[in-house]
């Protein structure tokens, strides 16, 4: 599995029982489906976060299936099971990380566990504090959370409003802004992809939608609220909030931070409340 940080493609290559065995960052050269590691690994020169670190740790385990949330019960939600394949009836080895801090039940492998517990986000046998923030980011939906709910929430929400920089806000403005000229130059611009295809392929085995300003306007809300969504992707942190410029050369590229989507809707709900289609 890839997670690439921001000064290049690095793999986090095994799971142990030791950190400095688990995390390592290895120098690699990108491919169409990933990464290929080096033949001679070393650290980057900019170490990534610890929290960016421990959510692709997280998202890592629980795709290789080394890593299991819970509902409340300790069971498997039926939807994991169908996912995994489950038979009626397995029996799964019950949670070894028991509900704390407002997190819900999981287990783990023991590789897997004592990583968790050298990244501090276990002890004791169930979620640490530290673990909060880092999987409201990967907000598992087997334990319902309600973070938009959360006061905690909404204070973070208030300071990301307050304490914007300049650069983020015009950002934000500058994505929410669909012009008439924003409009035509994709109309222009898909209209010879078309045609190129067209030209390529034959214009019989060319299959699409009928080009207008309005379809053509909702595939460009399309791509800016990706757009945004990295915007807080690589910027934004709770609880840090936004991120000083050395911060943000520490991030990693992790494509689908839940807490962080949350933020950008309610902050553009709330910055620009006549343009609900960007808040979505």
């Amino acid at each position: 599995m890839i997670a690439r940080a921001r000064n290049g493609p690095y793999v986090h290559h095994r799971l142990s029982v030791r950190l400095r065995d688990t995390i390592r960052p290895r120098q690699a050269e990108e491919t169409g489906r990933g990464a290929r590691p080096s033949a001679h690994p070393r650290l980057p020169d900019i170490l990534p976060r610890w929290d960016d670190i421990c959510v692709t740790v997280l998202s890592l385990a629980h795709q290789r299936g080394q890593l299991s949330y819970r509902l409340p019960d300790g069971c498997e939600s039926p939807e994991a099971a169908a996912w995994w394949g489950r038979r009626a009836g397995e029996v799964l080895p019950q949670p070894n990380i028991t509900a704390a801090h407002g997190l819900g039940p999981a287990w783990a492998t023991t590789q897997v566990l004592s990583v968790l517990c050298a990244l501090g986000l276990v002890g004791s046998g169930q979620w640490a504090a530290a673990a909060e923030p880092v999987l409201w980011r990967e907000e598992p939906p087997e334990w319902g959370l309600d973070i938009a709910a959360d006061p905690r929430f909404r204070q973070a929400l208030d300071r990301a409003i307050i304490e914007m920089p300049a650069d983020i806000r015009h950002e934000l403005d500058r994505l929410v802004t669909i012009t008439e000229a924003d409009v035509t130059e994709g109309l222009i611009r898909r209209e010879a992809h078309q045609e190129g295809l067209s030209a390529e392929y034959g214009a019989s085995r060319v299959i699409g939608l009928p080009l207008t300003r309005e379809s053509v306007k909702q595939g460009l809300i399309f791509i800016r609220i990706h757009d945004l969504d990295w915007l807080f992707f690589s910027n934004w942190r709770w609880p840090d909030g936004w991120l000083p410029p050395s911060e943000r050369k520490r991030t990693m590229e992790i494509f689908h931070d839940s807490l962080a989507i949350r933020m950008r809707r309610a902050v553009v709900r709330r910055l620009y409340p006549d343009r609900p289609e960007f808040s979505g």
